[in-house]
C-alpha cells in the first residue's frame, strides 16, 4: 500500500486499486479490492454510507478499511490494524489493549508515510496527525468510545483526484 502524500490517494497494489476522494461507488464496485474483500454496508440515514472490508495484509500488518461515501462519492477513509491478541468483545477489552492498538496504528502510519513529521496531541485524547494541503491522515485513541482508529480526512474544498 502506498499513500500518496501529494493528494491522499491510497494505492492498493495487490488489488490494482486506487482509492481517492470523489471516487464513485460504481468505480469502487469494479475493483478487485471490492470484489474480493467487500464485507458489509451500513446506511446511517444521513446520506453517509459506510462500506466495510475484510482485512488485507500490508507490510506485515492486518489492515481493515471502512470507506465512507456521501451519496455516490468517496468522502473519507477509516482504517485499523488488527492482531489476534486484540479484544474480540467487551469481556476481553481493556484500556491497555486498546492503547496498544493506537501505538500499532501509529507505527503502521509512520511506515507508509515518509513525510511530514506528525503533529502529536495528548489532550483531550491521544492523537497523531499528518497535515497536508488536501487534508490529513490521523490516528486517535478515544477513551470515550473505547476505541482506536486511523483514517484520512479530505478537505471539503479539494478537487477530486483520480
Amino acid at each position: 500500500m502506498l499513500i500518496h502524500s501529494e493528494n491522499g490517494v491510497i494505492e492498493l497494489k495487490a488489488f490494482g486499486t486506487r482509492l481517492y476522494k470523489g471516487m464513485s461507488y460504481d468505480q469502487l464496485k469494479q475493483t478487485d479490492f471490492y470484489q474480493e474483500k467487500y464485507h458489509t454496508m451500513r446506511d446511517i440515514k444521513t446520506g453517509y454510507l459506510w462500506y466495510s472490508f475484510d482485512p488485507i495484509e500490508i507490510q506485515g500488518y492486518q489492515l481493515y478499511f471502512n470507506l465512507c461515501f456521501l451519496g455516490d462519492q468517496l468522502h473519507s477513509i477509516h482504517m485499523n490494524t488488527w492482531e489476534k491478541s486484540d479484544a474480540q468483545d467487551w469481556n476481553e477489552w481493556t484500556e491497555e489493549k486498546e492503547v496498544k492498538v493506537f501505538y500499532r496504528n501509529n507505527k503502521f502510519l509512520s511506515s507508509v508515510l515518509p513525510t511530514p513529521p506528525p503533529q502529536k496531541k495528548k489532550t483531550p485524547y491521544p492523537r497523531v496527525s499528518y497535515l497536508f494541503p488536501w487534508g490529513s491522515i490521523w490516528s486517535v485513541y478515544d477513551p470515550r468510545s473505547a476505541s482506536s482508529l486511523m483514517g484520512i480526512h479530505y478537505n471539503e474544498e479539494e478537487k477530486v483526484y483520480k
